[in-house]
């Protein structure tokens, strides 16, 4: 992990430390999801075993849960749209451990973990400015989907884990060589599918039951603790964050899939926590957007030069004067000195 990445994570660590996040009597998010578990079986020997490997490091286990503050609440609403079990919002606790930065060695990114073709056949797309499977809402929208995908060719929630695992093809090869199983739990499964599923069931079971193996469970709450704002149209981040007073690293630990802050083109969706979010949008409102059709610009980041014009930088680089002007937040009657630093919008 390089240092620019160490910052960021250990950013992000630092804001899931803060104690704004649950407060007093404040309702929980748990009893929510405990409530609509539909797939723990606590008499599953192997379930058991597992929840009981986690209670044996609580503190590791609370970490992971506490990663997953800025982005439960969100998944459990999505989850509960499709009525699907609630335990498939604790799917990235053993996917990435609730990191949206997570990497594998096999280049699977973020909370879901989408290998680059499982991630392009979804439609999670990379391009050098964004990568989707990084994004939480983009990414959480196509695990579901898949999953949805997966439950209705399989019939059964474990046997869709399963397959979103080790593949619907080759867990449909190995269930045609075993037609006489009873159910999931009788299959012969590669090791980490089963243990994938198995481990899944454990964290659920914790969470459904912590007291019988003495954990406790970070307190989040049942409320949103970081907004979605939607991006309609290509925005600079860098410079709006900048107008809200917003540090680029917060943005970054937030959004990964968000590689390019200064050229954020096509419809994304950008989270924040409550606080930064509203600044943001008053940032946003007072942004300047190109009319509908226009080309897609690039930035170019001039130093202005003793004898420097605005109309000489615009035909340098064959722009017109009021286009710089509109980019820079400029009015008619503005002096640009020397050694200011402009941006000028070029046609991409």
């Amino acid at each position: 992990m390089n240092l620019r990445r160490c910052a960021i994570a250990a950013l992000f660590a630092v804001c899931l430390g803060q104690p704004a996040t649950a407060q007093e009597n404040e309702p929980s998010i748990w009893p929510r999801l405990v409530a609509d578990m539909r797939l723990v079986d606590d008499e599953q020997p192997e379930v058991r075993r597992w929840a009981a490997y986690y209670a044996r490091y609580p503190d590791s286990f609370q970490r992971v849960l506490a990663r997953a503050q800025p982005f439960l609440w969100h998944i459990v609403e999505a989850v509960e749209r499709r009525d699907m079990p609630a335990e498939i919002a604790l799917l990235p606790a053993v996917e990435s451990g609730f990191d949206p930065h997570a990497r594998s060695p096999q280049q699977a990114h973020g909370l879901w973990q989408f290998v680059p073709g499982t991630g392009r056949a979804l439609g999670l797309h990379t391009t050098r400015d964004y990568d989707a499977r990084r994004d939480l809402v983009a990414s959480t929208e196509a695990a579901l989907d898949y999953l949805q995908d997966l439950h209705e060719r399989f019939h059964d929630w474990h046997l869709a884990l399963a397959a979103y695992n080790v593949g619907s093809a080759r867990l449909t090869t190995l269930l045609r060589s075993q037609p006489d199983a009873a159910d999931f739990w009788s299959l012969n499964l590669p090791r980490e599918t089963h243990e994938h599923v198995r481990r899944l069931m454990g964290i659920a079971l914790l969470v459904e039951m912590p007291q019988a193996f003495g954990v406790s469970l970070p307190a989040i709450p049942d409320r949103k603790t970081t907004e979605l704002i939607a991006l309609e149209r290509p925005v600079n981040l860098q410079r709006a964050a900048h107008r809200a007073g917003i540090d680029e690293a917060l943005i970054r630990a937030y959004n990964p899939g968000l590689q390019n802050l200064r050229n954020s083109s096509g419809k994304k969706v950008l989270v924040l926590p409550n606080a930064e979010a509203a600044r943001m949008r008053a940032a946003l409102a007072s942004e300047r957007f190109p009319p509908e059709g226009t080309a897609a610009r690039n930035v170019v980041v001039y130093v202005v030069q003793p004898g420097d014009s605005l109309w000489q930088i615009a035909r340098r680089y064959d722009v017109r004067v009021r286009d710089i002007l509109r980019h820079n937040g400029l009015t008619d009657a503005a002096i640009i000195r020397p050694g200011r630093r402009i941006e000028v919008p070029v046609s991409s």
